[in-house]
């Protein structure tokens, strides 16, 4: 019961940083995009995506592997930055340069280099600082990891401001990021050096790619996860204005914010499946039955509030020259629901030791994402990425419960699903009833309709949240469900 509670207690430490830290970021682009406009916010996401990839090929995957190392020995730590550091310096500044190359050539804009040089920069910094704070995580001590990543993100946002404020160019402005993370570096330097002794650092080539190769796995996850979220706003660059891009990318922030509950949500739940399924596939059915309705109840609201006043989001939160981002927003705020239950089914697949189907699973989406996101985007112009990846999350969550299935452990959809799809569906029938209102009395009447309509349909059931409360507090193992419905 003392891992569960701890397991918790962390997950509630990352979680409120997380959302500090991404409202910090989320005020920032704002304020970046109403400043700049939608090609310079273009610039800035395509710069951001490609950094992110670029990343990938810095860490090489051994965040997951020296997690795992270190949470068996604290005292490797130092020896396995020591020799990971000074390699992953070398591979940092390739991947800086050739980011910043790549991106260049699909924004197509020179004069875009300061704002793209200094996003690239930014992503391959924070590389950095995640190897030096890989102690901390390894050995559960959330509390620092989360205060730097939040303090450096809280940094950020304060020097942009201030730079925006006092007039500066977009390019002036995106060097807060290279600021703020630096600090990070020299916080994660600092902290580590005083709780774990200094890195011993060595130039040992031979010994870092060996280590590139044991962690080759997380590598192979991790950058399936990320060209999944960042290769349709690639794509995208290559094929339509920054203005385009940067339409689309107001609404992926929304997406950002917006996932965040389920996210942590599904982080809570899964040591409690991997300990239930540990000792019954039958009992971890039954919870995830329940948490797949807990999931529904929150994010299928949020899906239909979402739709139902996207416009009256965009115009009020990036201004009304951002108006269209609300088409794109109306069909990625149903990617919530279907990521939430996606998120869920894998982490039932984890519990049960299925990585590996898992992983191919992953791959089939990201292939038919990346072939069918042109299609879509010749056809709908940016709109169509938004319909890409809802399409291709509704397939990779198909393809978790065909798994899933093949075990009988499958959450019945039916039953998870009825109760809310019915009260979002009548929630969306009254937002159009109601549309010639002002927005206060809009906003009113909608919420009222979607209270009474979980509240009538029975999606909100309390023996659910006691059956949920008792298995992350450890209490005891679920039984299996009775009752329909």
């Amino acid at each position: 019961m003392h891992n569960e509670r701890r397991i918790l207690v962390n997950t509630a430490t990352l979680g409120a940083g997380e959302i500090a830290g991404q409202l910090a970021n989320f005020i920032l682009v704002v304020s970046f995009a109403r400043s700049f406009g939608s090609g310079a916010l273009g610039h800035y996401s395509v710069s951001m995506a490609v950094g992110a990839i670029a990343a990938l090929f810095v860490s090489m995957g051994t965040h997951g592997l020296l997690i795992r190392e270190i949470s068996r020995d604290p005292a490797s730590g130092r020896d396995f930055l020591g020799t990971l550091l000074p390699a992953q310096l070398v591979l940092a500044a390739v991947a800086w340069l050739s980011a910043s190359g790549v991106s260049i050539l699909l924004i197509g804009d020179p004069h875009a280099a300061a704002v793209v040089m200094a996003t690239c920069g930014y992503q391959i910094l924070c590389c950095l600082a995640a190897l030096l704070l890989t102690p901390f995580q390894a050995t559960e001590r959330m509390l620092v990891s989360v205060t730097g990543w939040g303090g450096h993100r809280l940094l950020t946002m304060t020097l942009g401001l201030a730079a925006i404020g006092l007039g500066a160019g977009a390019g002036t402005v995106t060097l807060a990021l290279v600021i703020g993370a630096l600090a990070l570096i020299v916080f994660a330097w600092i902290e580590g050096s005083r709780r774990f002794g200094r890195p011993a650092l060595r130039f040992a080539p031979e010994e870092a790619l060996k280590l590139f190769r044991v962690a080759s796995p997380f590598f192979g996850l991790a950058a399936l996860g990320v060209l999944y979220a960042r290769g349709g706003m690639i794509i995208l660059s290559a094929l339509a204005t920054p203005h385009a891009v940067g339409l689309y990318a107001v609404a992926d922030r929304f997406m950002v914010a917006g996932g965040l509950a389920p996210n942590m949500f599904n982080t809570a739940v899964y040591p409690a499946l991997s300990r239930v399924a540990h000792t019954s596939l039958a009992d971890a059915k039954a919870l995830a039955v329940r948490c797949l309705r807990l999931m529904l109840v929150g994010t299928l609201p949020l899906a239909t509030m979402l739709s139902i006043f996207s416009i009256d989001i965009v115009r009020l939160i990036f201004g009304p020259q951002y108006q269209d981002s609300s088409r794109v927003l109306q069909v990625l705020a149903w990617t919530l629901p279907i990521r939430g239950a996606q998120w869920l089914l894998a982490s039932q697949l984890a519990a049960m030791d299925q990585q590996a189907a898992l992983a191919r699973s992953r791959l089939v989406g990201l292939c038919t994402f990346l072939a069918l996101t042109p299609l879509m985007i010749l056809g709908l112009g940016y709109v169509g990425v938004a319909w890409s990846v809802l399409s291709c999350d509704g397939l990779q969550l198909a393809l978790y419960w065909t798994l899933l299935g093949r075990t009988e452990s499958a959450p019945p959809c039916t039953i998870a699903l009825l109760a809310p799809a019915l009260a979002s569906a009548v929630t969306l029938l009254a937002g159009a009833a109601l549309s010639d209102l002002t927005l206060p009395l809009r906003l009113l009447g909608v919420s009222l309709v979607m209270a009474v309509g979980l509240w009538v349909s029975g999606a909100i059931r309390l023996h659910d949240l006691g059956f949920l409360r008792n298995v992350l507090s450890g209490k005891g193992s679920p039984q299996p469900e009775t009752k329909p419905g």
